[in-house]
């Protein structure tokens, strides 16, 4: 999985891309980790297929990171494969969570 980061305004965006699973949430994580400061931490699944447990778990881990910034979080351009994840887990009543505006890119 690539994953790339861009920086604006205190503004840091995290846009993985293809599967966000056990093998790729660890990545994720270690560049979630080195933020040292924000106003505000993005996750942006424009290029995200597929997410599992694993995906999810760095999700929260990913809030709560925000959360220990004070910093507000979101999660972006989900697909509806992505998004049914979310809703299963009530994730989407928890977090801010915004669905994909491009169409659908199911499996």
């Amino acid at each position: 999985m690539k994953i790339s980061k861009s920086i604006e305004n205190g503004i840091v965006t995290f846009i993985p891309e293809g599967w966000l699973d056990v093998t790729s949430s660890p990545e994720l994580g270690e560049m979630v980790d080195a933020v040292t400061e924000a106003s505000s931490i993005v996750l942006d699944f424009s290029h995200v297929e597929y997410m599992s447990s694993a995906g999810l778990r760095q999700v929260i881990a990913t809030h709560k990171k925000a959360k220990s910034l004070e910093a507000t979080f979101s999660v972006i351009n989900v697909c509806p494969v992505v998004m049914n994840i979310f809703k299963m887990t009530n994730i989407d009543k928890k977090l801010n969570i915004t669905g994909d505006v491009t169409g659908d890119r199911s499996l």
